[in-house]
């Protein structure tokens, strides 16, 4: 009876190995031009402030408002001033809104 186990598990072994050897590494195979793809899209300090800038340039509910864009390693800081309450929530959302925006510092005051 032991004397099967031992078979079985022999075998067992063998058909392993056999089945594992066959087995290609695909990464070999790869061009070496081929580069791995960025895990998270990257953007750029301009392009958030341009995006930042046309929402708030476009508002119409933002006419009049004094508002000065900084954006550094997608970190915006919003300054000036504004009317009412509504204009700094909407300079707020604008900027949360775009790509990249790691946070927002609202130093926006009314006048």
């Amino acid at each position: 009876m032991q004397t099967r186990y031992k078979l079985l598990t022999v075998a067992i072994l063998l058909v392993s190995m056999t089945v594992l050897s066959g087995c290609e590494n695909y990464a070999e195979k790869t061009h070496e031009s081929w580069v791995a793809p960025a895990a998270t899209p990257v953007y750029d300090d301009s392009t958030i402030f341009a995006r930042i800038t046309y929402a708030v340039q476009s508002d119409p509910v933002l006419q009049g408002a004094n508002i000065e864009i900084k954006v550094t390693n997608g970190n915006v800081v919003l300054s000036g001033t504004v009317r009412n309450e509504d204009q700094i929530t909407r300079v707020n959302m604008h900027s949360w809104i775009v790509d990249g925006v790691k946070k927002v510092d609202n130093q926006i005051a009314l006048k």
